[in-house]
């Protein structure tokens, strides 16, 4: 009968503190990535040019459409087969910030859309230049209608970085792989590397809900 016992893989552990620094420097790298891309590609969607708004269209059908793990073979093997070699590392930042980056615009196009056209007006109207517009009426109420999504959205990221274990990424989900290979004892190391990435998720998750009662806050309540 299977005895469990995680002293059975305590000589795995010394590689752990590593795999999960790497799982979160490759997902931090990514919100920030797809963040700029998420807002580039809301505005592209947003804009009065038909090209730009067909581009942002197209770019978040596609990339909604193909699953992350193909995604991540086609930038690792398939730029290869074409000359272009990129590292397993790099093949994962851009495979996961393509695909994040199309759920962030669509994430801050739904923010946009959220204020009314009334607003804009007005600000233009009281003379404001654009950039004013976005910078005091448009963001800070965007930020309030997106910050639930968003921090879904990063939750999602962190997760979505275990499959960059297929190409060799020496984060935690490939450091599970390696140990339940190396001692046979996958029980133990899926659990592991399964409750270290719920621990992750629930950090953001309460980052997420200390940053919705700060924004939610009455101006000048305590």
């Amino acid at each position: 009968m299977y005895q469990f016992s995680l002293r059975a893989i305590s000589t795995y552990f010394e590689p752990l503190p590593y795999a999960i620094a790497m799982t979160l420097w490759l997902s931090l790298q990514t919100i920030v990535l797809s963040t700029i891309v998420g807002i580039v590609g809301a505005l592209c969607r947003r804009s009065d040019s038909l090209l730009l708004r067909f581009l942002g269209g197209a770019y978040v059908e596609v990339l909604r459409n193909i699953p992350l793990l193909v995604v991540i073979y086609l930038v690792f093997f398939g730029l290869a087969q074409i000359g272009i070699r990129v590292d397993n590392f790099n093949s994962a930042l851009i495979a996961l910030t393509l695909n994040a980056g199309a759920y962030m615009t669509e994430i801050f196009r739904g923010g946009l859309i959220a204020i009314p056209r009334g607003q804009y007006l007005a600000a233009l109207s009281q003379g404001m230049t654009k950039l004013q517009l976005y910078r005091y009426v448009v963001l800070p109420q965007v930020v309030r209608v997106i910050y639930a999504p968003l921090g879904n959205l990063f939750i999602g990221i962190i997760i979505g970085s275990s499959l960059s274990a297929v190409i060799g990424v020496e984060e935690l989900a490939n450091w599970m792989f390696y140990v339940g290979n190396e001692s046979f004892r996958y029980m133990e190391s899926f659990l592991i590397a399964g409750l270290v990435y719920v621990g992750l998720a629930q950090s953001v998750n309460i980052g997420r809900i200390v940053t919705g009662r700060a924004l939610m806050r009455a101006p000048g309540a305590r």
